[in-house]
């Protein structure tokens, strides 16, 4: 009882660090490009991560292991470039809608690369936090979401999730015997290397607001909170819930991030109250307890 309880805190921890980086990455927009963003985080993390790495553990960095983070971080870094290559052909709002079917997709991918069985219940679960997601972020825009135009950067969106599911699992197929840690370290430095074309070719660093203090202050957060925090937390909770459990937690993204904007709009957050709701029993009918 005690762990699941502990679980459960470290899960909103971990989501809840996850949604502020929704939010906080738009305030640096006007400062540099997504891209040249990603890819300062990753190499900041790394530099910040050096004096936490012992000399012995990179000594032992094994070519099967450096393989094995290789393909994860790749993963990692396909995903943000998918993001960033959708919304020119799409946009945030459709690409959110897709992003909530990433744990059905960690679902469907877990059953045939571990071929782990997920119990009925927690299929239902699944499918009623996917809509109580979709809910909550319909409940907080006027625009309309028709999939009936089927645009390219929904395709590369949904190939991207697809990208992100399968880095979460791999890594709690490969990464079992490594500390949260060093493998948090692993996936910054190797993403930061695969990044670092994509920052000296699309990363625009000359207009990068250098001089700004908001930029750096807003950098800093995102570098600390949202990336090492968030990958050593993602590190420990999945040798503990395993990856479907954890990608359902997502599925609160959506009502961390519009909660605070409700309180200027309070028709807005009692309309969206159906989906928190049922975002709130997906959880429970995904928990430990129905495994």
């Amino acid at each position: 009882m005690k762990s699941t309880l502990i679980d459960n805190f470290t899960l909103l921890i971990w989501v809840s660090l996850m949604a502020s980086s929704f939010v906080v990455s738009e305030l640096l927009i006007p400062f540099a490009n997504p891209i040249a963003t990603t890819a300062l985080r990753f190499m900041f993390a790394t530099i910040l991560m050096l004096p936490f790495i012992g000399k012995i553990s990179i000594e032992q960095l094994s070519y099967k292991v450096l393989f094995h983070y290789s393909v994860i971080s790749l993963l990692l870094v396909l995903f943000f470039i998918g993001l960033f290559e959708a919304l020119k052909t799409t946009n945030a709002l459709r690409t959110s809608v897709i992003y909530t079917l990433l744990p059905l997709i960690s679902v469907i991918i877990t059953y045939s690369a571990l071929k782990l069985i997920t119990p009925n219940k927690q299929i239902a679960g699944f499918i009623i936090g996917t809509l109580g997601a979709i809910w909550v972020l319909l409940a907080f825009t006027q625009e309309k979401v028709i999939f009936s135009d089927w645009r390219l950067g929904d395709s590369i969106f949904l190939a991207a999730c697809f990208c992100l599911a399968l880095h979460v699992i791999l890594i709690k197929k490969w990464a079992t015997d490594i500390s949260p840690v060093l493998g948090s370290f692993y996936i910054m430095l190797l993403g930061s290397i695969i990044l670092l074309p994509f920052l000296l070719l699309f990363g625009d660093i000359y207009n990068i607001a250098w001089q700004q203090t908001t930029f750096w202050q807003t950098l800093l957060y995102l570098t600390v909170f949202t990336t090492i925090a968030t990958f050593y937390l993602q590190q420990h909770l999945l040798k503990t819930v395993g990856p479907n459990r954890l990608l359902s937690f997502t599925y609160l993204i959506p009502s961390l991030v519009v909660i605070p904007q409700a309180t200027t709009n309070l028709s807005q957050l009692y309309s969206a109250l159906p989906g928190i709701m049922l975002t709130l029993l997906a959880l429970y009918l995904i928990s430990k307890k129905h495994q």
